[in-house]
């Protein structure tokens, strides 16, 4: 299996790829609209996405699934168009995969919490993620269970996925900074996710979203000090800014952002990419460091 190559050559640095969301409204699509609904309504967005990241390259993309399971659907009133928008998803990114390169299965969080927070149970949870994992799992060559905040619905996932697939997951869950580290917003600290999800022996422990690329390195190096598992890491491009009338911009300069990853594979980052802000040309500069290496 590829991927598995990947991780064990010492000398491979795997590119993954760069935000979709941003990407998507910089086409003129109206942010209030599920952007995974784009898959259906307008798929040649989706494929001109994936195409300009892989050949930026991006060794690997991530399906256009973040929102896609069913709990996530209902909000929409869209859970009836589970199996479409995933199978239209898949059938968008197997448009524009190159040779030798590979899709992965994007696996959202729910965007719903357990109680007292939130009424989600494990059993829903579960039966969420199972439901998405069942329908991708014909398409993809791996998986990324990715800006998950809880490790508890983190956990769910990983067993729900792996109840279908066999094949590897990145787990990747999303921190905050504090005074006494780093911690979800439901309070696990970074040291508690980690030793969860080795856990449930997941083949790479990463971290992507809600921090920028100077404060992901803070995080790479305490993930370093609880697993030997690859890391990865896909930060924001700095903190997003509100203007014009509530329009969110991410305007961090790609060099300063291509050097803070330069840290991370120093540190000994295995996957590294970008999240919300970044663009496949921030993929290419990456791209660029990378093959500077070799």
């Amino acid at each position: 299996m590829l991927f598995k190559e990947w991780l064990k050559d010492d000398s491979k640095i795997i590119l993954f790829d760069g935000a979709m969301g941003t990407e998507i409204f910089k086409r003129g699509v109206k942010p209030r609209i599920l952007p995974d609904l784009i898959n259906i309504k307008q798929p040649d967005i989706i494929v001109d996405i994936f195409k300009a990241y892989y050949d930026a390259g991006s060794d690997m993309c991530q399906t256009c699934t973040f929102s896609s399971s069913q709990i996530n659907l209902q909000k929409h009133d869209l859970e009836e168009k589970i199996k479409l928008i995933n199978e239209k998803a898949l059938e968008n990114i197997k448009t524009a995969c190159l040779p030798g390169r590979l899709i992965v299965g994007d696996i959202g969080p729910s965007g719903e919490f357990r109680p007292p927070i939130g009424s989600a149970s494990p059993d829903q949870w579960y039966s969420s993620f199972r439901g998405q994992a069942e329908i991708l799992e014909q398409g993809v060559d791996l998986w990324h269970i990715e800006t998950v905040s809880d490790i508890e619905e983190m956990v769910t996932a990983i067993r729900a996925i792996k109840e279908v697939s066999k094949k590897p997951i990145i787990s990747s869950m999303t921190y905050k900074n504090t005074k006494r580290g780093h911690f979800t917003i439901m309070g696990d600290s970074l040291e508690k996710c980690i030793n969860a999800m080795e856990q449930e022996n997941v083949d790479v422990i990463g971290s992507n979203c809600s921090l920028g690329s100077g404060d992901m390195i803070d995080v790479v190096k305490e993930m370093k000090n609880f697993t030997d598992k690859p890391l990865s890491a896909k930060p924001n491009a700095g903190l997003p800014r509100v203007i014009d009338a509530g329009k969110t911009v991410y305007d961090q300069p790609v060099a300063d952002f291509v050097s803070d990853i330069k840290q991370m594979i120093d540190l000994g980052v295995k996957i590294v990419g970008g999240c919300c802000g970044t663009s496949p040309e921030t993929i290419n500069e990456i791209r660029k460091l990378i093959d500077s290496f070799l």
